[in-house]
C-alpha cells in the first residue's frame, strides 16, 4: 500500500505549491486556478461549525459543491442540506489559513456516518478528519471555487 500513495505523489507532484499563499499569487499573476499545499506538519486541525454561521458566500459555494454531477446521466438527486460546515485550520510555510472543506464527499461521509453511529456522528468524523487524516501526510487540493464556480 506505501507504493500506492507514493505513485500517487509523483502524479501531483507538479501541482505542489511551495505555499498557499505562493498559489494565491500564482492566481493573481498568471491566472493559476488549482494546486495542492502541504500543510506545515503537525497543524493540520479539523473544525466543525454550525453551517447558519458560515458567511454567505462559503454557504454558497458548500451547496453548489455538494451537487454530485454525472457525466453520463441526469443530474443525481441532490443530497440533504446540512447543518453542519467543515473545514482545516493550517499553517503553509509558517503563514495561517482557515477554509472550509468544499467537497460533496465530506458531506456524504457525515450522513453514512449519521446512519451508522447516529448521534455520535460528528464525534466519528472528527476523529477520521480531524485525527486520522492528518496522521496520513495529507495534502489538500485547492482551487478557485469562489471566483469560478
Amino acid at each position: 500500500m506505501p507504493g500506492i500513495l507514493i505513485d500517487k505523489v509523483k502524479l501531483w507532484k507538479p501541482f505542489i505549491a511551495p505555499s498557499l499563499k505562493t498559489l494565491l499569487e500564482e492566481n493573481k499573476a498568471n491566472g493559476r486556478r488549482f494546486g495542492v499545499v502541504k500543510p506545515d506538519p503537525g497543524n493540520l486541525k479539523f473544525f466543525i461549525e454550525k453551517e447558519a454561521d458560515t458567511n454567505t458566500d462559503d454557504r454558497a459555494i458548500n451547496q453548489a459543491a455538494f451537487q454530485q454531477v454525472s457525466l453520463f446521466e441526469a443530474p443525481l438527486a441532490k443530497l440533504p442540506s446540512m447543518e453542519d460546515s467543515f473545514g482545516y485550520r493550517f499553517t503553509s510555510d509558517g503563514h495561517p489559513h482557515r477554509h472550509y472543506i468544499h467537497d460533496w464527499e465530506a458531506q456524504a461521509a457525515y450522513l453514512a456516518y449519521r446512519r451508522r453511529y447516529g448521534d455520535n456522528a460528528l464525534e466519528m468524523l472528527q476523529q477520521d478528519y480531524g485525527q486520522n487524516i492528518p496522521a496520513r501526510n495529507p495534502h489538500l487540493i485547492m482551487g478557485t471555487m469562489k471566483a469560478h464556480p
